[in-house]
């Protein structure tokens, strides 16, 4: 259960709608939810002998602002509202520890430049820093099916995911989709022949092998559900994913992001980042 649940809002028209989900899920949950506002620091001239601040903040003010922002949406649920001076994304993860909170709602804007740079100075830095899972809402006009979409790659980081995806699904009535998708390997990088021949790339495994190791990995898991399974083949697990979710218009996608180490970062990097920029609907990434 999502306990603590720290929810950035920035005042665009998207907070609004963030505000709302999350207040959804925090009565569904029995949650706490933790708003958070940051503005930047107030521009300060010095120079030798004088120091003033260009613009006067008022922290009582920026705080009434909030309560009046949120004021207006009825809330339902348990909630505290606080304000911060600073960087954004620094703020946000400080707060996040130290509440030792149990998710993270944060809105992604569009994928015009600007909410590339969004993503990639607030929503990039808080993936990669905390320590819990993490929601990433996007407001979208795509006609979108009540299908979870659950990329598996068989390790033990997807265990909670399936988990975590299954009780979602039964609290919305949504229908879980796992996939695990095929690359091929060329092993004539390495100076081998492979049974295709030098310079032929084959499967790990058959599509009916994949289906065994989905199987297995699902069988001591407790499935409630209505869930489909699938093994599909690309060149690359993103973009075989983000093919698929287009084409049965699933209307989430929740996935594993492995911890702070050098191999989580890089799986980070490849494929749930690629994900966050391109995908047009929420995104759930699992991290413990």
């Amino acid at each position: 259960m999502e306990k603590r649940i720290v929810v950035p809002i920035d005042y665009s028209d998207v907070s609004k709608d963030v505000a709302l989900f999350a207040d959804k899920w925090a009565v569904r949950t029995i949650g706490k939810l933790y708003f958070l506002h940051v503005s930047r620091l107030p521009q300060v001239s010095y120079y030798p002998g004088h120091f003033e601040y260009l613009d006067q903040r008022d922290e009582n003010e920026d705080l009434y602002t909030l309560e009046n922002f949120l004021g207006q949406f009825g809330l339902k649920s348990n909630f505290e509202f606080s304000h911060e001076y600073g960087s954004p994304y620094l703020k946000i993860v400080d707060l996040v520890e130290r509440l030792e909170a149990d998710l993270v709602i944060l809105s992604a804007h569009s994928h015009t430049m600007l909410g590339r740079l969004f993503l990639g100075s607030n929503t990039d830095y808080v993936m990669h820093h905390v320590h819990c899972p993490i929601y990433i809402f996007k407001k979208t006009s795509l006609q979108t099916n009540k299908i979870i979409l659950v990329p598996l790659d068989f390790s033990e980081a997807n265990r909670p995911v399936v988990e975590k995806a299954n009780l979602w699904a039964e609290r919305t009535e949504y229908e879980l989709h796992f996939m695990h998708v095929l690359i091929p390997v060329d092993y004539s990088y390495f100076g081998a022949e492979t049974s295709l021949g030098i310079g032929k790339a084959e499967l790990e495994m058959t599509e009916e092998q994949g289906m065994e190791a989905m199987d297995n990995f699902l069988a001591p898991m407790k499935i409630t559900v209505p869930e489909k399974r699938l093994v599909l083949f690309g060149n690359s697990s993103y973009s075989r994913i983000l093919e698929y979710q287009k084409e049965v218009q699933a209307g989430l996608l929740m996935l594993a992001g492995h911890d702070h180490t050098v191999a989580g970062r890089l799986f980070l990097g490849s494929n749930t980042d690629y994900l966050l920029h391109h995908i047009d609907v929420p995104m759930y990434v699992y991290k413990c």
